[in-house]
């Protein structure tokens, strides 16, 4: 018997098993958000709010959470409603509003668990050094063809960079604190991070 010729695609059971996986990461993301009074969209906003003491703008966070930017002003009203966010003037333009989280806000979003937690936990530290690689590549490659809004991530960051020493077991190199990096290091979302582009 040729197992090729009675199962489903390889891609296939791959989105199937990442559908489940997502749907277990969704369903925990309900029971907290519904523990603390929020919304899981208001939970994402006040967690990538409170990941960003500069502030951010309100089209940052639709974009993030990928919803249109009335869904996540609802959004912003609520937790704004609620003490956890507040609108102030952007430092860096004097007639945009930026939304910075509040102390109470910083304290829920630190306190929040991680949806993916129990799916992360249950490998090896090598099973999730080659995971993160394999994450990574694929938030690149969805920001690549614009289908993801932009991520802070190490690879896209004018102060990368990458493969300056193959074969070695730091092979890239971060200019901005002038140290060699494993795949292990590379972060999905670096508050130091200045897009290459």
């Amino acid at each position: 018997m040729n197992f090729d010729k009675i199962t489903e695609p390889l891609d296939q059971r791959l989105y199937d098993g990442l559908t489940r996986l997502a749907a277990v990461a969704r369903q925990l993301d309900w029971q907290a958000a519904e523990s603390a009074g929020l919304s899981p969209t208001q939970a994402d906003i006040l967690r990538f709010v409170a990941s960003r003491p500069e502030g951010i703008r309100l089209t940052a966070a639709a974009a993030h959470a990928g919803i249109r930017k009335a869904t996540a002003s609802d959004a912003v009203t609520t937790l704004e409603n609620k003490s956890l966010l507040r609108k102030q003037t952007d430092a860096t333009d004097g007639r945009a509003i930026a939304l910075k989280a509040t102390a109470k806000g910083k304290r829920i979003a630190r306190e929040w668990p991680a949806s993916f937690g129990p799916v992360v936990e249950c490998l090896s530290e090598s099973e999730q050094e080659s995971l993160l690689a394999l994450v990574i590549k694929m938030i690149r490659q969805l920001q690549q063809r614009q289908l993801i809004a932009p991520q802070r991530t190490c690879v896209t960051c004018r102060h990368f960079r990458e493969n300056v020493a193959p074969g070695t077991s730091t092979p890239h190199f971060c200019a901005f604190v002038d140290a060699p990096m494993a795949e292990r290091h590379l972060r999905v979302d670096c508050p130091e991070h200045e897009s290459a582009a």
